[in-house]
């Protein structure tokens, strides 16, 4: 009985002495997190940004910490913007092509609920239910609350910005798609704000380049130009977000993560011409961040929902499609920046990650340690090239 007691003793010894020197995991305290990242901005213009939205189900119901106070996140912000490449409208006998990215009425309620109460429209995905598909996601969107921009009636409507006013700050957004050649349509139908970027053949020192690069047409640039001073002359910020899709996302080719040069030119126009804010998506991966002249632009917010794998796709047809999902189409983060005097004061990056299989498949969260230290380190260094700079302020980033 003596030995026994003994052994006890050491074994209590042992377990104390081992979780005493080993540094124990504790759960994220999310609530207490959140609370004071948003009390430290109650005197600011907050605006919180995200990429693509493509989704099929609703999600603020999750009731895991990492979920809710993500959303708070954005339900906190006075501006909450997305990509909404996807359709909301109550005829899916209108499909075009296979993919069915749609919900119906009810499920703008679920957008606004997100805390997202202003989207880009201007998409490669607009037109997947037709011009009555179209006309149906503006309506269901000016119903439940949120402003957009990038498509309209007409092309008139499309290429407008629409505004927001916060306090005495008063916002612009401007939304273009820019990839391909994309097809005329008529200027007096529903349509998209588009900057067209068809491929050029350039001759290289092994004679003519057979692949094409894109290259946006002067025109289309002019008119961006154009429409970002308008814009300027009736906002103090103007936001300018692009739909881009100069190279493949095809998994068939290399991550797209890097920026082609060319398309820097575009954007360095745009805020030349006005733009305080440069929102991209379209590669379905993170890219990095630049300021230029004071101004910041995101080259790519990546994918913020993903729920891309929808009912009806066969699975054959991603096999096919050479779509292999890799984890960098699951990382990103919400761009958190605070306005004051009508100018940006701080930009915060908070990282975030989605479940990559099973039933909450392209669902965004907070990302735990292991999931942030990553998506901040990839961030930072896409950034790097760009001679920006990113500090890590514990559980977030913070452009210098």
């Amino acid at each position: 009985m003596r030995g026994c007691r003994r052994f006890t003793v050491i074994l209590i010894y042992l377990v104390y002495w081992f979780f005493g020197s080993v540094a124990i995991p504790q759960e994220e305290d999310w609530n207490q997190r959140v609370d004071a990242l948003l009390e430290n901005s109650e005197d600011d213009i907050v605006l919180t940004a995200v990429g693509d939205m493509i989704f099929n189900r609703e999600i603020t119901d999750y009731p895991e910490d990492s979920y809710q106070n993500l959303y708070r996140v954005i339900q906190g912000a006075d501006i909450g913007f997305g990509n909404l490449e996807m359709s909301l409208n109550e005829t899916p006998e209108l499909q075009k092509g296979t993919y069915n990215f749609r919900r119906g009425e009810e499920f703008g309620w679920e957008i606004l609920k997100l805390g997202i109460n202003l989207v880009g429209l201007a998409n490669n995905h607009a037109f997947d239910y037709g011009a009555p598909g179209l006309l149906d996601s503006m309506r269901i969107l000016r119903q439940s609350g949120i402003a957009f921009a990038g498509a309209g009636k007409n092309l008139v409507a499309a290429q407008a910005p629409v505004y927001r006013q916060v306090d005495r700050t008063r916002f612009a957004l401007l939304s273009f798609m820019s990839g391909g050649d994309w097809p005329k349509t008529d200027p007096d139908e529903p349509s998209i704000n588009v900057l067209n970027a068809p491929k050029v053949f350039l001759d290289g020192d092994n004679g003519l380049d057979g692949r094409g690069v894109p290259a946006p047409l002067a025109s289309d640039v002019r008119a961006m130009e154009d429409a970002i001073v308008l814009a300027k002359r009736h906002a103090d910020i103007v936001l300018v977000a692009y739909h881009l899709h100069w190279v493949p996302h095809s998994r068939a080719y290399p991550l797209p993560d890097q920026v082609p040069p060319h398309q820097r030119l575009v954007l360095y126009r745009a805020i030349d011409a006005g733009a305080d804010v440069i929102l991209g998506s379209g590669p379905h991966v993170l890219r990095g961040i630049e300021m230029y002249k004071g101004k910041p632009i995101f080259y790519s917010l990546g994918d913020f929902i993903y729920q891309y794998r929808t009912k009806g796709i066969p699975e054959i047809y991603w096999q096919r499609d050479e779509q292999k999902d890799v984890r960098e189409e699951f990382d990103t983060v919400v761009a958190r920046l605070m306005i004051r005097n009508k100018a940006i004061s701080k930009i915060q990056l908070i990282p975030v990650s989605q479940e990559m299989t099973g039933p909450r498949t392209g669902s965004p969260s907070l990302a735990d340690r292991r999931s942030r230290d990553r998506i901040l380190g990839s961030i930072i260094d896409l950034s790097a090239d760009f001679g920006t700079k990113i500090k890590i302020n514990g559980w977030y980033g913070e452009v210098e």
